[in-house]
């Protein structure tokens, strides 16, 4: 961890330090200096906020016991970032077990992309902002866990290769390869879905 001027002049290296020191109070403020980022991150995973709250404890409860790794050579917000995806993928993939207990039915997500297809060729404000993310989310949920995220992390939530890689832990040759197989993935859904990705462009 970082000397002693940076622990005064940064209150997230303090409260860590007093944490460490067996100080139960000074982590209850780094939940509470954090908590609203966590909470905003955990939303890209699960649109029930039951789930999303039992996500957001389930990032800090895993920030606390590996409290003792964190070095304090990036942001503590950067440090809780990489907790959150990492505890957020493990999710999806707890879900993608659960799928394949079961038969998997692409019909209402197929009249639901349809209907988006539809709106998309009308004017532009019968898709609600809302709405439109909301259709985008359920078409990632159909892929499995690992594309997901990279498509969620570089599409959704507009991170370049760099920053997907540092969230994830992959290397950015491993981002470039697996985002260029997800899309793949993806198009063959749609199609799959019974519509024509590239209808727009004839």
């Amino acid at each position: 961890m970082q000397s002693g001027d940076s622990l005064e002049s940064n209150p997230d290296l303090a409260a860590i330090r007093q944490c460490l020191d067996g100080d139960s109070e000074a982590f209850r403020q780094l939940v509470v200096r954090h908590q609203d980022a966590v909470s905003a991150m955990m939303w890209r995973f699960t649109r029930d906020p039951q789930t999303q709250e039992e996500l957001v404890q389930d990032v800090f409860v895993e920030a606390y016991l590996s409290l003792r790794n964190y070095k304090g050579r990036a942001p503590f917000s950067h440090y809780l970032s990489r907790i959150a995806t990492r505890v957020g993928y493990r999710f999806w993939k707890r879900q993608a077990r659960e799928r394949r207990r079961q038969q998997i039915n692409l019909t209402e997500v197929a009249e639901q992309m349809q209907r988006a297809q539809a709106a998309a060729e009308s004017p532009a404000e019968t898709l609600e902002p809302a709405e439109a993310g909301e259709l985008v989310y359920q078409m990632l949920d159909q892929l499995p866990p690992r594309d997901r995220l990279v498509l969620s992390l570089r599409y959704v939530e507009e991170k370049d290769v760099e920053e997907t890689a540092r969230l994830t832990g992959w290397s950015e040759t491993m981002v470039k390869v697996q985002t260029w197989r997800a899309r793949n993935k993806l198009k063959k859904l749609v199609e799959r879905a019974g519509l024509n990705p590239d209808a727009k462009e004839k």
